[in-house]
């Protein structure tokens, strides 16, 4: 382990030292202070923290003015039907990394990967269901938003992006 860092040290390279740092450092719970970019003053209340990452993604994004662009591709096949099969929710299942995070259901993804023969019958008939009245589960339409750091200083919003957790299911 100590010649391991002495090299990661003596590399010189960055990005290397801080994917080692990252992979010994078991768990990051909250992001730092941030700086509020209308007054200056240093930010260190979760609350206020999320609100401000609320409202810079709010204001980066992109509202859907429901008009659908022309596309210039000729369209040569047409989808008839979408089957959902025990096999087919397994094979998803086993493509899984059951180390990710859940989404709102609060479901982890290790959870399917555990139980993919109990639960693929029953999963494999909802999907069916929900394609045959052309619905989907409201929760499944939900996510929640975590920014990860992307570079620059880690006081100001901007240098993080958002991550979407949504359902596994």
């Amino acid at each position: 382990m100590k010649q391991q860092e002495e090299n990661i040290v003596r590399s010189n390279n960055v990005g290397l030292f801080y994917r080692y740092v990252n992979s010994r450092v078991k768990y990051r719970r909250s992001i730092g202070a941030l700086i509020d970019d209308n007054n200056g003053a240093i930010v260190t209340s979760d609350t206020v923290k999320a609100n401000m990452f609320n409202e810079y993604y709010a204001s980066i994004g992109i509202l859907d003015d429901i008009n659908i662009p022309s596309c210039p591709i000729v369209v040569s096949s047409i989808l008839e039907t979408v089957s959902f099969t025990e096999t087919s929710v397994v094979s998803a299942f086993n493509k899984l990394k059951s180390n990710l995070s859940s989404g709102p259901d609060g479901l982890p993804p290790v959870l399917f990967t555990r139980l993919k023969y109990c639960l693929a019958r029953p999963l494999s008939m909802i999907f069916r269901q929900l394609v045959s009245v052309r619905t989907v589960s409201h929760e499944w339409t939900k996510a929640i938003i975590v920014p990860i750091f992307k570079k620059g200083a880690a006081g100001s919003v901007s240098n993080y992006r958002p991550i979407s957790l949504t359902c596994v299911v």
